[in-house]
């Protein structure tokens, strides 16, 4: 799964599989991905010449509406967004008590979901790498 900057955020809460709390995102990495894959190959972006908007009870493209136009298969249904930025194969600094306590870095591909403010891991608190210790 790819993320960008607007799904994972400085401030959200990171858990592990089994519910643990690890803390919070500290920073955000962004490393560039090697290829970009394409999720919707062009072959599958076909539009039926017949939009189903215009077979509704009440049709609105005629009289301005461009939602039916920008959300289609051809237009990869708006889901392109200018100003997002992808993460890549980046990397979530995690910590405890404003980072004081219980840092770690946390690769992205580590990350199961993502929802409201709440980032969820894949591994469950014994799989999960212990955080670096400050020697001093």
């Amino acid at each position: 799964m790819s993320f960008d900057q607007r799904d994972i955020r400085p401030g959200m809460d990171v858990y592990t599989l089994d519910n643990i709390y690890l803390g919070t995102v500290l920073r955000v990495i962004a490393r560039p991905a090697q290829a970009a894959a394409e999720q919707v190959p062009a072959d599958a972006r076909q539009s039926s010449a017949v939009n189903g908007e215009l077979l509704g009870p009440m049709p609105t493209q005629t009289i301005g509406n461009p939602g039916p136009r920008h959300q289609s298969a051809a237009m990869a249904y708006a889901t392109h967004a200018a100003d997002a930025q992808p993460l890549g194969q980046g990397a979530i600094v995690v910590g405890r008590w404003w980072g004081l306590r219980d840092r770690r870095v946390i690769p992205l591909e580590q990350v199961q979901t993502v929802a409201l403010e709440r980032v969820v891991l894949r591994p469950r608190a014994a799989e999960q790498a212990q955080p670096a210790r400050r020697r001093g």
